[in-house]
């Protein structure tokens, strides 16, 4: 398994948000050195939460002081705008990046931007499944394009500077259905299942649905399911520390305002196990007992990984969400603790297996 972080990112709107933009860049800086796999940052317009606009300057300036680590729009909101722009912009970045750039998109899911933009509620898809194929195309194809859909229309467009990499990595966030995890194992792409997705739900989309839909797209193409799975993204919230009791106190405060946030947006519904529980009763501890999250003590964090893939199966990556619920140095013990002890439960190490073998020796128990 691989690791990483998601980024909405959050930051309340009584914080300074000029500096929260330095901390998200030394967030990034950080999880490289702590050896995550990839970063993923977010694009929002309202709301006075989530306050990165163009998740690819972010990028740009992360690429500069990382070597590694690899850099995801998580995603760019594709029925505000052109495809080409898009396009045009992503294949830039993708060279500023030197390859590490992962193209993230997705149907842009808060309701505030939705309202900004004017967009019609039955009208979000399907612009942004033709944003899609004219993106892949342009991206792809050495001849120029030419398109004549519902929302876009062009007559031999090329990109005058073409991708780095010579497939780019898409991946497609789902929120409010399965069509996207179907179309990215139908393509080869990545899916992104949101954070407050539960694994099973008589409500909303939940991650085994997500498998299911992505696995049944794979098929259809003639695609393996193996690397399908290798694909998926499934992000969830944590924080670790020294109990989950510690954890709990250490949290409650910062949980409180930012799920007053999702939910004053009506986000609940997606949460939610049956349609009838009530708004109400989404308490912090139901949350994080029930979606489930992942908290508590390094060992807490292991347990809680492999009971949620024996509930879903095997996935590709692992994604933190990334939260300002606490101070920064406790944010960053949390990830390091996670780092040192959970992460390297789920990696394929023999050096780890053999300094076991060789402390149980020293310790007369093997």
């Amino acid at each position: 398994m691989k690791f990483g972080i998601f980024t909405m990112p959050e930051h309340p709107p009584r914080e300074n948000w000029t500096l929260s933009y330095d901390r998200d860049i030394d967030e990034i800086v950080l999880a490289e050195k702590l050896g995550f796999d990839e970063f993923w940052i977010g694009e929002h317009h309202t709301g006075g939460y989530e306050n990165v606009p163009i998740p690819e300057f972010m990028i740009a300036k992360a690429s500069a002081v990382t070597t590694k680590i690899r850099l995801g729009t998580g995603v760019v909101n594709l029925p505000y705008q052109d495809p080409f722009l898009v396009a045009e912009r992503l294949a830039f970045l993708d060279h500023l990046t030197r390859g590490r750039l992962i193209y993230g998109f997705g149907g842009g899911g808060l309701p505030t931007d939705k309202a900004l933009f004017q967009m019609a509620p039955d009208e979000a898809t399907p612009r942004t499944n033709e944003s899609l194929e004219i993106i892949w195309k342009l991206l792809t194809s050495d001849e120029p394009v030419t398109h004549q859909g519902t929302f876009w229309h062009y007559e031999d467009r090329q990109l005058q500077v073409g991708p780095y990499q010579m497939v780019p990595p898409f991946g497609v966030a789902g929120l409010t259905g399965t069509h996207n995890f179907e179309k990215c194992g139908n393509r080869g792409w990545i899916p992104l299942s949101v954070y407050f997705a539960p694994i099973h739900s008589n409500a909303a989309p939940d991650l085994v649905g997500h498998r299911d839909a992505m696995l049944a797209g794979a098929r259809e193409a003639g695609l393996d399911e193996a690397a399908a799975l290798a694909n998926w993204r499934v992000s969830r919230e944590v924080y670790v520390s020294d109990s989950k009791e510690q954890a709990f106190a250490e949290i409650r405060e910062g949980v409180k305002r930012s799920y007053d946030y999702l939910l004053g947006l009506g986000l609940g519904a997606l949460m939610k196990l049956d349609p009838d529980f009530p708004d109400e009763q989404l308490s912090f501890e139901w949350m994080a007992e029930n979606i489930p999250w992942i908290i508590g003590s390094p060992e807490d964090c292991v347990q809680q990984i492999n009971e949620l893939r024996e509930e879903v199966g095997e996935f590709g990556t692992f994604l933190i969400n990334s939260r300002d619920w606490v101070t920064t140095d406790r944010w960053n013990r949390s990830l390091e603790l996670f780092a040192r002890y959970v992460m390297p439960q789920f990696q394929a190490n023999q050096h780890m297996a053999r300094r076991e073998r060789l402390a149980k020796v020293a310790l007369g128990i093997d």
